[in-house]
Parts: structure tokens; sequence; C-alpha cells
């Protein structure tokens, strides 16, 4: 079998290639280009190839990525909502240009370094793939694959599903590569790679990188800066609306934040909302951020399809990637059943969702994700906070 490996010059991926030509199978390693000019893994590759006796191509699809996965991560963080880049990115650059190369190439599968599974279900004549968590509960990476349409899961391998990440290293030391000491990536790649705040990328993004230049010479005023909503200063407020002091700019703070509000009251303080409208920070106790009800758009639906779910379910949920998950009950009574809907394509529509016992900071923008008893993915959506 012809497999197609999306390669960034890490260790995952790189064993992810090395078990896959142990197994038998033709191997065409990718590495794309989604940061432009962002090459600084192809020497890296190079040695990569030669060890594994593979061949290692390059895709460009920086432009693509800017369109589809940083324009929407600012434009969410301007209006108050908490991005999931990496979640976006996974379906709607990773494995879509994964499935486009694979099909340019003739090749049967696409495969990754990811920590996850991916199973079929056969009901009937009907049948179905979805993510499963790996067994290694360090490093699943499933909630972050939620996304998957049945296309995109029909043509996926994941060599390194159940694997320990110290066996993996343990793999490329006997092969005598260096990756593996190599580091894991630990912040949203675009982010990393400009070493920069979420903030500050916002900034240099609307207004230009050379923008303190400008400032300081007279080209830009800060009248002008606060033109745009989203870095106007406004007012910390707490939950009857008192105003407690001042803040710098919307898009300096996420739902559960405390470090970094840069004002004393007294007692620990962290952020509940973002009032968008009025430009306001909602501050409260820890105790404020506990809740128990959201409800989710943006739907798509993996293990099991609309019709087979009905109007209410229950399913254990996980609201960030560290949540250990739970149990919710998810109403559709009054989710739209038209075919946009079951296709994901419709962010009018929600369900609403009833966790069994208060969640900590349940953000606006992120994923709730949910899994049946056998650890698979059956449909996840983005939140919207009540």
């Amino acid at each position: 079998m012809k497999v197609l490996v999306g390669m960034s010059g890490g260790v995952d991926s790189t064993i992810a290639a090395y078990i896959l030509k142990k197994q038998g199978h033709e191997v065409v390693g990718v590495n794309f280009n989604f940061i432009e000019s962002n090459f600084e893994t192809n020497n890296e590759l190079v040695e990569i190839a030669d060890k594994l006796g593979i061949k290692v191509i390059s895709r460009d699809f920086h432009h693509e990525f800017f369109e589809r996965v940083i324009i929407p991560f600012v434009r969410d963080y301007e209006n108050g909502i908490t991005p999931n880049p990496c979640a976006l990115c996974n379906t709607t650059m990773k494995f879509d240009a994964l499935i486009r190369v694979m099909k340019e190439g003739n090749a049967d599968m696409v495969a990754t370094g990811h920590y996850a599974n991916v199973v079929r279900i056969d009901n009937g004549s009907k049948t179905r793939y979805c993510i499963k968590k790996s067994a290694n509960s360090q490093k699943d990476q499933s909630y972050m694959l939620y996304r998957l349409s049945q296309e995109e899961l029909s043509h996926i391998m994941f060599p390194l599903a159940d694997m320990d990440k110290n066996d993996v290293r343990k793999i490329a030391a006997e092969l005598g590569l260096k990756v593996a000491e190599k580091k894991d990536s630990q912040d949203v790649c675009f982010i990393e790679h400009s070493k920069k705040k979420y903030s500050e990328y916002i900034k240099e993004f609307e207004l230009g990188k050379d923008y303190r230049e400008r400032i300081v010479k007279g080209e830009l005023s800060l009248d002008k800066i606060e033109e745009f909503p989203f870095f106007r200063k406004g007012e910390f407020v707490d939950e009857d609306g008192k105003v407690l002091a001042y803040h710098d700019g919307i898009i300096n703070y996420t739902i559960g934040q405390r470090k970094g509000l840069n004002i004393a009251f007294g007692e620990r303080k962290f952020v509940k909302a973002i009032n968008v409208d009025k430009n306001q920070v909602v501050l409260s106790s820890n105790d404020g951020l506990m809740s128990r009800n959201f409800k989710i758009y943006d739907i798509i639906f993996s293990g099991k399809s609309i019709d087979a779910l009905g109007d209410m379910c229950s399913y254990i949920t996980k609201l960030r990637y560290r949540h250990e998950g739970t149990l919710c009950d998810i109403d559709f009574s009054k989710f739209d059943y038209n075919d946009q809907i079951i296709n994901g394509a419709n962010d009018k529509n929600f369900a609403s969702c009833h966790l069994s016992e208060p969640v900590r900071a349940i953000t606006n923008g992120q994923a709730a994700v949910f899994y049946d008893e056998q650890d698979r993915i059956i449909f996840g959506g983005r939140i919207i906070c009540d």
C-alpha cells in the first residue's frame, strides 16, 4: 500500500513513517509549508529521509493557511471568543492538504504521528468512521481531531495510536536520529514561530509589524489604534455590573484568566465573561467560574449521524484538551434536521447541553467533544456559554 505521511521534522511523524515502512508499505513523506518562508525543518528532513530510505516532498500552502486558520483565529479573539486553531487546522488544512496530495500522487492512505485511533463502525449497510482515544492517556490527541470528516477518516492511519512517547523516542535513538531528543511543540505553531504573545500578534496583524516605530514617528496615533474596538481600553466589572477598574483591550483576556489583569483587587479575581458590545471584562471569584449549562454549534457528527441520535442523548464530554470528561445530557429537540446541518455546514443552529456536575471556565469558541463508553467520538461542536 502506498502511504503519504505528513512529516514535520519531529520525532512522532518520523517514527510513524518508520513503522509504516517496516510494515512493508511504500512510504512517501510530505512536508507542508503553512507559515510563510518557514522551511526550517528541511535540513532535518533530508537527514531523516536518508536514514529511513524514503522520499520526502514539500508543498506550499501558506496562503490557504492564512485564510483558513490565521484569519479566523484573529477574528475570534477580536470578538471575545477563544479559538481552537489546532482543531480547525487539522480538518481545514492539515488533513485536507494530505488527502489532496494523496490523490495527486495516487497514494492509498495518509498518516501522521498523532496519538489516536481511527475505528470503523458497521451498522448494517451503513459504515461510519470515528476517532477513538489513544490508550496512552497522557498523549491522547483525539480531542483535537474531532472535526475530521467521514471522507478524511476513511483514508487516515495513525501508526503511533496507542504507543508510549518514551518508546517512540527510544526507537528514534536506536536509529541514530537526532530528532529523538527534539522537544515537543507547546504552543500554536504560528504563534510559537512569531515568538510573540497572542495580543501582540493580533496588534501586528492589524497595525503592521512596524506599528511601534510608526507611533514613535507620529505616523500612528494612540487614538487611531483605539478606533479598533478590541484594542480600546474598557471596564473591568463584577457580576452585578459594578465597575472595578479598567482593562487594556479585550484581546488581552480569556475566560478563567487570573494572571495578567495587572490590577490588585485585594482578592483573587478571574475573567468570567467578555462583553464585546459594552467593551467590558466581567470578573468573579473562582466559584463564579463554575457552571453546568452551555450550547454547541458548528456540530460535526462522527460515530453516529444526527438521525441516529434522537432528540435527547447522554455522553461523556471533554471541554478542553486536558479535561478528563464529564457526563452530559444533550438536547437536539430544537436542532434543525436538514442536510446542511448534518454536514456541519450551518453554524446558526445549536444543541443545549447540561453537565452532571459543574465544570470550571467553560469558554466560548472552545470545543466540546462527546465520547461513548468505548472512548469513541460521537460528535463535537463549538461552545456558546449560556
